[in-house]
């Protein structure tokens, strides 16, 4: 059963900044040529405390990492952050546009208990990597806080926080519209409303949807602080690690990860053609509009394919006579042996274009919009573009709830939840 908590937030004093210019998105969505972008936005961007710019100077002593820990002093001295004087809960509601449509994600921030030992309460779904992860440490061992919240999703059908929680607050206490829409937040300091999502929360579990390597490194964190300081009450700041939770029965926009193919180390469509003719139907469409329609109709078992200097998409169509079993590792759970994702990585990734899991942030550029990938293939920023149809949530909450992990950043969760609107700290 998670264990949740409120906690003295730590946020942008709306009274010294233009909110809807300070918050950013999560680190790894950032592309490194938009950094200065969000720099440029206001000068306490939250993105110099997740993502700061490498400089080439940079010593063991002054680098992004420590810069993050001294802005994050810096402003707190200033009163650009603010701490709020009793622990409290977030309640945000999150208005956006996607194609023709507006929706809005509601969703609670709140301290989380990380997981104990073998305790299976929060669910990753994602593989990770050792990079990412060592990146983060260096950011949470100088700065002792939680920058960015971990997307959770519980299931509720009741809807407890939109049909009770909801209705007895009042205005919220910022509203702003910044990039990505509108944001509003409400601070719940009503210990009897506090009782009442917690109640909620305790015997449900937890899907991480977005931050399976931030969630790894709270873990190793707080392992660490337990020896540091002796203290393994499981009480401690260290001990939790800050949720936004939504609900699955809500309003949830899930987009696929498309893979790009920097450099094909020299493999071109015949290589492909001739690899993969016994497993899949090769469709090929001359307009890009239509092979982008056709590939979203059809849905699980078609994959997009585009390579450079071919004047054509191809649809991979998984032949109805095809032995799946054949083609991926018999030690691979029927859950995920079937999964597009799981299909590509198994039978062209890796045994056609040699890529590892260890070498695919080198090698992959990830992207959840399908004309980018292509144009960076058009283009020639790239060699290959493969284009899948999203996962469902049903299949992604099943997947976890067996102990199974997809292949790392096979899902994309929209929007990203900003970094900004509350900070954690661990101390």
């Amino acid at each position: 059963m998670p264990r949740m908590r409120s906690f003295k937030g730590i946020r942008y004093n709306p009274d010294s900044v233009d909110l809807g210019r300070v918050i950013c998105p999560p680190y790894d969505v950032i592309a490194p040529e938009r950094v200065d972008e969000y720099y440029n936005r206001s000068p306490y961007n939250a993105v110099r405390l997740v993502q700061g710019k490498q400089l080439p100077k940079d010593t063991k002593e002054d680098n992004r990492y420590t810069r993050a820990r001294d802005f994050f002093r810096l402003w707190l001295e200033q009163g650009i952050l603010i701490e709020d004087k009793v622990p409290c809960i977030y309640y945000h509601e999150h208005t956006y546009s996607l194609k023709d449509s507006t929706h809005t994600r509601k969703g609670i921030i709140a301290s989380i208990h990380i997981d104990e030992g073998e305790k299976k309460t929060i669910r990753p779904h994602e593989s990770t990597q050792k990079g990412p992860k060592l990146d983060r440490l260096r950011l949470m061992n100088e700065a002792r806080t939680n920058f960015s919240s971990i997307l959770g999703i519980y299931a509720d059908p009741k809807k407890t926080v939109e049909t009770q929680i909801r209705p007895a607050l009042s205005a919220p206490a910022v509203e702003f519209e910044s990039y990505d829409g509108s944001h509003r937040l409400w601070i719940i300091d009503d210990t009897s409303l506090i009782e009442q999502i917690t109640r909620m929360i305790q015997y449900k579990k937890i899907l991480i949807a977005d931050g399976h390597h931030r969630y790894e490194t709270a873990r190793i964190y707080r392992d660490r602080m337990r020896a540091a300081t002796g203290k393994k009450d499981g009480n401690q700041s260290f001990d939790y690690i800050q949720m936004y939770l939504i609900n699955k029965d809500d309003v949830m926009t899930i987009m696929p990860t498309h893979r790009v193919i920097n450099d094909s180390m020299g493999v071109g469509l015949v290589d492909l053609e001739y690899r993969i003719k016994e497993l899949f139907n090769m469709i090929p469409h001359d307009n890009r509009k239509t092979f982008l329609n056709t590939l979203a109709k059809r849905g699980k078992g078609s994959i997009g394919l585009y390579v450079r200097g071919i004047p054509r998409y191809y649809l991979l169509e998984i032949s109805d006579n095809s032995d799946i079993d054949r083609y991926v590792p018999r030690h691979i759970h029927h859950l995920l042996k079937n999964l597009d994702v799981t299909i590509l990585h198994e039978r062209v990734l890796e045994p056609i274009l040699g890529i590892i899991p260890a070498l695919a942030d080198k090698r992959i550029t990830y992207t959840s919009i399908a004309e980018e990938a292509l144009n960076m293939v058009s283009q020639s920023k790239a060699d290959i573009a493969f284009l899948l149809n999203p996962n469902t949530i049903d299949e992604i909450m099943e997947i976890a709830e067996a102990g199974l992990r997809m292949p790392q950043k096979s899902t994309y969760f929209y929007p990203k939840t900003p970094s900004g609107l509350v900070f954690h700290s661990l101390e």
